[in-house]
C-alpha cells in the first residue's frame, strides 16, 4: 500500500511540474501572455484547478491561463514555514520522550 501511494504521491508532483512547466515554456507569466491550456489527463486538470484555487494560475476573460509567479513564491515561502514549525514540534516531542524516558528510568 505504501508503494501505490508513493506512486500516486509521484504522479501528481509530476503532473504540477508539467502544468507549471507548459505556462514557462509559453513565457504565460501575465495577462497579456496568458495562453490556452487543455489539460492532457485527468491528473493535469486536478492540478490546475488546486493551482486555480490557490491563486496561482489566473485565467483571463478570454478563457486563457497565466501562471503568478509572486503568488507561486509566497506559497512556497508559506510551506517552508509549515515544515519548519512541524519540524520544530516533532523536536519537542521527540525531547520530552527522551525526558520522559530518562525520569521513568531513574525513579525505577
Amino acid at each position: 500500500m505504501a508503494t501505490t501511494a508513493a506512486a500516486v504521491a509521484a504522479a501528481v508532483a509530476r503532473a504540477r511540474r508539467e502544468v507549471r512547466g507548459y505556462f514557462e515554456e509559453h513565457g504565460a507569466f501575465d495577462p497579456a501572455h496568458a495562453v490556452q491550456f487543455d489539460p492532457p489527463k485527468r491528473l493535469h486538470e486536478k492540478q490546475l484547478e488546486q493551482l486555480i484555487g490557490r491563486g496561482i494560475i489566473k485565467e483571463t476573460m478570454e478563457g486563457r491561463y497565466w501562471f503568478d509567479r509572486e503568488a507561486y513564491r509566497l506559497e512556497q515561502e508559506r510551506r517552508a514555514a509549515a515544515a519548519k514549525q512541524m519540524m520544530v514540534v516533532i523536536a519537542v516531542v521527540a525531547a520530552l520522550a527522551v525526558a520522559a524516558a530518562a525520569i521513568i528510568r531513574f525513579l525505577h
